[in-house]
């Protein structure tokens, strides 16, 4: 069975459009400066919780 193969537990979409998985989309600058942030926080997250501990 290939993935163009019509079962009935699956719904059939009938505009033909393919499927678009995340890393084809587009993303802009807010969204590569909002994982840099996050990125920036949990590392001060994992670091400086045992600095200031120990």
């Amino acid at each position: 069975m290939n993935e163009h193969t019509i079962t009935d537990d699956h719904s059939t979409d009938t505009n033909d459009q393919m499927r678009i998985t995340s890393p084809m989309q587009p993303f802009g600058m807010s969204a590569v400066t909002t994982g840099i942030i996050i990125t920036i926080i949990g590392i001060g997250i994992i670091f400086g919780i045992p600095l200031l501990l120990a």
